[in-house]
């Protein structure tokens, strides 16, 4: 997502940012993705994590149905499935700035979903 282009200043914040795209993948999964455990790389001080995942839970769940079950804050220096994962996003992103495509041919078979914010 490049961020320069998102109109609401709220999301230039980088805890709102997250918040919001994660609700929003999790919550127009087309319910393929259900008692979701959310692993997060990064930190910060206990009343941003209670609120992060409660905002989360509040805009997530029902009585009927429960996407997030769990979400966690982990150091990607001590996870490998964290860093292995960031390896992932970072292709990922690449994929759109190859003006030649390589990059892009290589995981289009994997894409189930895209959203295009520009």
């Amino acid at each position: 997502v490049e961020k320069e282009v998102l109109y609401s200043p709220e999301l230039h914040k980088k805890e709102s940012f997250y918040a919001y795209f994660i609700k929003q993948v999790l919550k127009f999964s087309g319910s393929t993705i259900l008692e979701a455990k959310i692993r997060i790389d990064g930190s910060g001080d206990r009343a941003f994590k209670r609120n992060f995942v409660s905002y989360l839970r509040k805009e997530l769940n029902s009585q009927d149905k429960v996407i997030m079950k769990q979400c966690k804050f982990i150091d990607s220096k001590s996870d490998t499935l964290i860093q292995a994962v960031d390896m992932i996003a970072g292709a990922t992103r690449r994929s759109y700035e190859d003006r030649e495509n390589k990059f892009r041919q290589i995981i289009k078979d994997h894409i189930e979903d895209e959203w295009n914010f520009s």
